[in-house]
């Protein structure tokens, strides 16, 4: 266990490095710093565009905090692809650290590490810029704090596993690696009630987007912090069924992508994607 801990913080280490090695320490805090609050103001200028002056009542908190916890899947899913994708393109290295003691699936688990680190920096930026800016208020009284704290570890562990699995992708894929991985963050962000409920898609898009745990975790969010639900296609749920059901969709997403990046995994080293580059 000490062995893997040290190479957990090797890899994490590492990717602290390759994520600010191309600017100063302020140039860096500046833009980890300026993009969040940017997307903050952005979200309330298209809510105030199409809702006129109402973007500030309870329908625009909820549009609002799950904008904020989706920096999580878009960081740390998307994230951990690219980290494939900028070992074997861009420096090379992909069959070294495939190689060596650490393994990928650790080294991949420290880069998301540090992914995690920069989405924490932009929700907790996020929510207060809702907060004390653009009027994104909760009632402290009903939140639930231990459902809620249940909630972001289920939530978190649902990142960090899908983001396996789109890393395994990754190594098969050449440069259509970039498509996929902005394509399946745009897909998490429509179909799982981010932008809009869910109880607006179609039917068969419905079917897919409460087999998504994301779909699940922005419900129990906005049910444990703002205390109200989002979608009339869960409201007849209770917060107890919510949590389970988020359990259990975490707990199969989870499983389903382990096997998955395991599979990916040993079709690359049969097609020899781990050392092919494409001189992108």
């Amino acid at each position: 266990m000490s062995v893997r801990l040290a190479r957990l913080r090797t890899a994490s280490w590492f990717g602290w490095m390759v994520e600010g090695n191309w600017a100063d320490p302020v140039l860096f805090t500046i833009y980890v710093v300026a993009r969040p609050l940017a997307m903050a103001l952005m979200l309330a200028l298209m809510y105030r565009a199409v809702r006129g002056h109402a973007a500030h009542g309870a329908v625009f908190a909820g549009f609002y905090v799950a904008n904020a916890f989706h920096a999580y899947v878009d960081r740390m899913i998307v994230g951990m692809g690219w980290a494939v994708f900028e070992e074997r393109e861009e420096f090379e290295t992909l069959k070294y650290v495939f190689t060596s003691p650490m393994g990928l699936l650790t080294y991949l688990a420290g880069r998301s590490s540090v992914k995690f680190t920069l989405a924490t920096i932009s929700v907790t930026l996020m929510l207060l810029m809702g907060w004390f800016v653009l009027g994104v208020h909760w009632d402290w009284a009903r939140v639930q704090p231990l459902p809620l704290a249940i909630t972001l570890a289920l939530g978190l562990a649902a990142t960090l596993f899908i983001g396996f699995l789109l890393a395994g992708w990754s190594l098969i894929l050449a440069r259509s690696a970039i498509v996929v991985l902005d394509g399946v963050s745009l897909g998490m962000f429509l179909l799982c009630g981010v932008i809009f409920p869910v109880d607006l898609l179609p039917r068969p898009l419905q079917a897919i987007s409460l087999a998504l745990p994301f779909t699940w975790w922005y419900e129990a969010l906005r049910r444990f912090l703002l205390a109200r639900p989002s979608t009339a296609l869960l409201a007849h749920w209770s917060d107890l069924q919510i949590l389970a059901g988020l359990a259990a969709v975490t707990v199969g997403a989870s499983l389903l992508s382990l096997w998955g990046y395991r599979a990916f995994e040993r079709h690359a080293r049969r097609i020899g994607r781990l050392d092919q580059t494409t001189l992108f």
